[in-house]
């Protein structure tokens, strides 16, 4: 017979129990069906439980799968009789009651303890996604018991650095816009008060008028790179917002400009409107041949602006590409234009800001491109 582990178990008070005693303890009953005869020698027993059965008292063990077994040592000392196997049903029972409550203590005290630290983090990914959009005040406050309060301290830190340097640079591009702007405005206006028609006045004007738009052009870069810019939306009437940068091209240049305007208001952002209206304006006459048509009109989804021109249009594969920062097409160059490609980009980024749609295509009235931007509701 092999040898068998034994692993001692309490004593129970099941019917299975009681009976495996009493068969056990009844010297007439050894022949019984129910009690096996093994010898002593076969079984491994520790003191603890070898003394019991040397007195002979009845012992109760379990085995590997959790069967009871019941001994008493027969009275010729070398055999022992056993009853049994007896499933504990009870005491399986107990013991998943007793894991059930153990893990869900467990988890209890994990969410306890992970709750208030999930909490913080949660604040601190709404406080990082509030900073990817531009809105640098400080964000983030734990509490001071916060395992976080180190990290929380150091991202408000960061945020109010970033929100001073946008103050500052808000500052600084509002300083140069007026110092770089006003001299080159009262030189415009002194050469448009003068009643002289020559050609060299003429392109004075037109080099003066350039410049004034690259500076424009990089201080709104510059802007809308660092800066969330103030969208104001009013109602303005058509000519409030379409004259001023009208009349600025119509003095650089001999082209003609027609308005075809079905709106009595429009509500827009004007800065916002009249810098996309001046950069779409700028190209269209840098390369239209004799015509410029500007369209505004309402649709179900809001207000759309188009500017259409009749010079050589934009080749499709080229019209991504142009919305990237200093990126200029082939004509431009040939054309002997000395800018550097940000207007289509700074038009691309104040319709995200306006909650805008662009998009380049090419006319098919006058041939040349179409610029459109519709301003959603």
């Amino acid at each position: 017979m092999g040898l068998e582990t034994y692993f001692p178990s309490p004593p129970a008070h099941s019917l299975e129990q009681q009976l495996a005693h009493h068969l056990l303890s009844v010297e007439s009953q050894v022949d019984n069906a129910l009690i096996k005869k093994s010898p002593l020698a076969s079984f491994y027993l520790g003191d603890a439980l070898k003394q019991p059965l040397l007195r002979g008292e009845v012992i109760s063990v379990n085995d590997p799968e959790g069967n009871v077994y019941f001994h008493r040592l027969a009275v010729d000392g070398d055999t022992i009789l056993s009853a049994g196997p007896y499933v504990q049903t009870e005491e399986t029972a107990s013991q998943s009651l007793v894991s059930l409550v153990f893990y869900s203590s467990v988890a209890l005290a994990v969410v306890i303890f992970t709750g208030p630290l999930l909490i913080d983090l949660s604040k601190l990914r709404r406080a990082s996604s509030k900073i990817s959009n531009a809105d640098f005040s400080p964000q983030v406050q734990f509490s001071r018991f916060s395992l976080l309060k180190s990290i929380g301290d150091t991202f408000d830190n960061m945020a109010q650095a970033l929100y001073n340097r946008n103050q500052s640079q808000r500052e600084l591009i509002n300083a140069v816009s007026h110092d770089f702007l006003t001299p080159i405005s009262r030189a415009k206006f002194a050469l448009e008060a003068v009643d002289d028609n020559n050609h060299y006045r003429h392109s004075i004007l037109q080099d003066i008028i350039e410049l004034e738009l690259l500076v424009e052009e990089f201080l709104t870069y510059a802007e809308l790179e660092q800066c969330e810019p103030r969208i104001l939306i009013k109602d303005y009437s058509p000519d409030e917002l379409l004259q001023p940068c009208i009349a600025k091209f119509m003095s650089y240049c001999q082209l003609d400009i027609r308005i075809d305007c079905q709106l009595e208001k429009i509500s827009v952002d004007k800065q916002s409107f009249q810098r996309l209206l001046q950069n779409l304006l700028g190209n269209a006459v840098r390369f239209a041949k004799q015509h410029i048509e500007i369209t505004l009109k309402h649709t179900k989804k809001g207000t759309l602006l188009i500017i259409e021109d009749d010079g050589p249009g934009i080749p499709e594969a080229m019209r991504a590409t142009l919305m990237q920062p200093f990126s200029k097409t082939a004509s431009v160059h040939q054309r002997g234009y000395k800018g550097v490609g940000l207007g289509l980009s700074i038009v691309k980024q104040l319709c995200i800001w306006n909650n805008a749609q662009f998009s380049l295509d090419n006319s098919s009235q006058l041939t040349g491109a179409k610029a459109s931007i519709h301003f959603l509701r």
